[in-house]
């Protein structure tokens, strides 16, 4: 079944603070004298200084009075936590409760999720985890490893595929995974447990991009600036900021927000390419070369970028190129079912029948033990 989405922005135009410069080259770190504090200030951006009242205040986890009404229509009976979770769950997504619709391009906050009957899986699980507080369930939200996606929009902007879904503590028994996709225990997926902070700002930073992508520049600054305030270390959001002031003029300010993104992620391929195409322009030929070759060589380390590479090959029947890229994903990690189940399926296409039985073989066994 395939893995249902939300979609973090990743603004890309082709495509820090001291500490981070301390990962590069002395002649590659920052070299301007531009402040963190006049990125966001909004004096540059806007002419004058932004208040915090200036900047979206929005609940994104509230409960509305029909919210509690449809709780206690479809919910109120439960005897315990694992049945609450399973009750709510099914209540949003039957047709003769809530009946939600999957939509990977809507980010909205639980409310106009509930009020809309859409959004994607982030969306989703603002109103999952909303009110399943409100039924006094113990949640967090989590992040499943899925295989990296990208898919271009217009204006050049690229949208990453992520997954973000909530675990219930069943205290005593083992968690309960609530999804977009499904409900039931935990299968022990590789996931993340993530700061309802983090979760909380990827809402401001999608929004952001939806106003950039408008031409809205003023609204997506604020959008932007509300976004770090609320997780100043995620590097996406500086990347943005930095596209954003590109956009409207300031290549010296954008240039201030690519290396703070480095500060926090210095493989963050977004701001490295960014980067390297803002010196391109300039016609700075060895600083583009030097980040452009960075983002190479993370992309060479990462073995699911190997394995995409290996499927490329092998649609392209370049199977030994294939194995090639998918050995070397293996090499790198060596408890992925994917790799293996790929692996038999270039060998068997290249008529190695037992070559392909044995990785198959390591592959459901693989499988199996991550039941």
């Amino acid at each position: 079944m395939k893995v249902k989405k939300f979609q973090n922005y990743s603004i890309v135009l082709l495509v820090v603070l001291t500490s981070a410069c301390k990962t590069l080259p002395n002649q590659y770190v920052y070299p301007g004298e531009i402040s963190e504090y006049e990125l966001i200030s909004g004096v540059t951006f806007l002419g004058s200084a932004l208040n915090n009242k200036d900047l979206p205040d929005i609940d994104v986890m509230a409960v509305s009075e029909e919210m509690s009404a449809f709780l206690e229509r479809h919910v109120s009976n439960a005897s315990n936590h694992e049945t609450k979770a399973k009750k709510l769950s099914n209540a949003i997504f039957n047709n003769d409760g809530l009946g939600l619709k999957y939509n990977p391009g809507l980010t909205m906050t639980a409310i106009e999720t509930f009020d809309y009957g859409a959004g994607n899986c982030l969306s989703f699980s603002y109103l999952f985890f909303a009110m399943a507080q409100d039924l006094g369930l113990n949640v967090q939200f989590q992040e499943i490893d899925i295989l990296p996606e990208w898919d271009y929009t217009n204006d050049e902007i690229y949208v990453e595929s992520r997954h973000i879904n909530v675990r219930v503590n069943l205290y005593g028994k083992n968690d309960l995974i609530v999804d977009i996709d499904s409900v039931g225990p935990d299968r022990q997926l590789n996931y993340t447990l993530l700061d309802e902070s983090y979760v909380l700002a990827l809402f401001y930073g999608n929004v952001a991009a939806e106003y950039l992508l408008k031409q809205d520049f003023e609204s997506s600054f604020k959008y932007f600036v509300k976004a770090i305030k609320t997780d100043y270390e995620e590097s996406s959001f500086w990347t943005n900021l930095g596209v954003l002031y590109r956009r409207d003029g300031y290549e010296y300010h954008a240039e201030k927000a690519y290396f703070i993104a480095l500060s926090f992620n210095p493989k963050d391929k977004a701001a490295l390419n960014n980067l390297s195409f803002l010196y391109t322009e300039q016609g700075n030929k060895e600083r583009a070369d030097y980040f452009g070759q960075l983002v190479e060589k993370y992309q060479e380390s990462n073995p699911y970028f190997r394995y995409v590479k290996a499927q490329k090959a092998m649609e392209e029947n370049q199977y030994n190129l294939a194995l090639d890229h998918i050995n070397q994903a293996i090499r790198q990690k060596d408890n992925e079912a994917r790799f293996y189940s790929l692996k038999g399926t270039i060998f068997a296409s290249i008529g190695k029948k037992c070559e392909a039985e044995r990785a198959l073989g390591i592959a459901e066994q693989l499988k199996f033990e991550a039941l």
